[in-house]
């Protein structure tokens, strides 16, 4: 399991070391093609249920990777209304 959970903190903090790279009109890009393949299957499980387990896993590597990558999905109107579209959970 923790070889997974490493390869899980590998991708989330490519695709926030990725978004912070790019320029701030070409991350609205990247935030909506985030939302649109569902990074955190939100639509697909229609909760917030699989983000909320995977931030319960006791890693702090974890937590730390998933609450960057929340923070670059969140700097939009768009990501916002992904995140809290079953509830603020999320944010709390």
């Amino acid at each position: 399991m923790d070889g997974q959970i490493d390869t899980i903190i590998e991708v989330l903090l490519s695709l926030r070391v990725n978004a912070l790279q790019i320029s701030p009109e070409l991350r609205q890009n990247l935030v909506a093609e985030l939302i649109k393949n569902d990074i955190f299957l939100i639509k697909q499980k229609k909760s917030n249920i699989f983000l909320l387990e995977l931030i319960k896993i006791e890693s702090v590597s974890l937590k730390h990777a998933i609450c960057a990558l929340i923070s670059v999905v969140a700097c939009t109107m768009g990501g916002v209304d992904y995140l809290t579209e079953f509830g603020n959970q999320i944010v709390k």
